[in-house]
Order: structure tokens, then sequence, then C-alpha cells
């Protein structure tokens, strides 16, 4: 009895049992990256927002400074929860009365965030 090429299937379910180790090995490489760029992607959203605060409290800081009402003496740039900070003024005129004009950027692991306050001493 003569057999047909096609009828002889006997190492189908090697290469099948091959393509479904491929196939979920790849949804597994997938898996582990979405998991990596997610868990970046978080961390550097903390990165962003620990430099918010840092920025905001050297600002303060600063207007405590120079109202005298912290008694720290002179400013310094500081570093704040391992960020360092940079601090510059300026007093600016808006209309008549005097503004002071505050830069402040926290700056820690390629992360920087810099923030702008106005504030005035005048009651």
């Amino acid at each position: 009895m003569l057999r047909s090429p096609l009828a002889n299937q006997e190492g189908i379910g090697l290469i099948a049992a091959i393509f479904l180790i491929v196939v979920v090995g790849m949804f597994g490489v997938l898996i582990a990256r979405y998991t990596m760029i997610s868990s970046q992607a978080s961390a550097e959203d903390y990165l962003w927002s620990q430099a918010l605060y840092a920025a905001e409290s050297a600002a303060r800081l600063r207007i405590l400074t120079h109202d005298v009402a912290g008694g720290l003496g002179g400013w310094t740039d500081r570093t704040i929860n391992t960020f360092n900070t940079t601090i510059t003024t300026g007093p600016t005129q808006f209309g008549t009365s005097g503004i002071w004009e505050i830069h402040s950027e926290a700056t820690r692991a390629g992360v920087t965030r810099t923030i702008e306050v106005r504030y005035t001493t005048t009651p």
C-alpha cells in the first residue's frame, strides 16, 4: 500500500509545541517590557513631584530669609531632600507696588523643576 506524503504527520506535535512555546515566550517578553516601562514612568513621576516640592520649599525659605521672619541669616543655595536648589531673586515693579520675583529650580538625577513666585512685603 502506497502512503501519501501528507499522511505522515508523526512530527506535527513537536512543531506545534515549539510554535506554542515561541508564542508564549513572546507574550512573556512583551509583559516584562510593559512592566519595566511602567515602573520607569512611575519612578520619573515620583521624582518630578519631589522636585516640585523641593523648589517650593526653597522658595518659601528664601521668602522667610528675605522677610527676616525665619532667622536663617543670609541666603545660600540649599540641598533639600537630596535636590540641589538654586534661587534667583530680584525686585520687579508692577505698577506702583514693589513685588519681588523668585525663580526656584530643583535638580536631581536629570529631573529639573522650576517655579516662579511673585510676592510683596507690604501689608
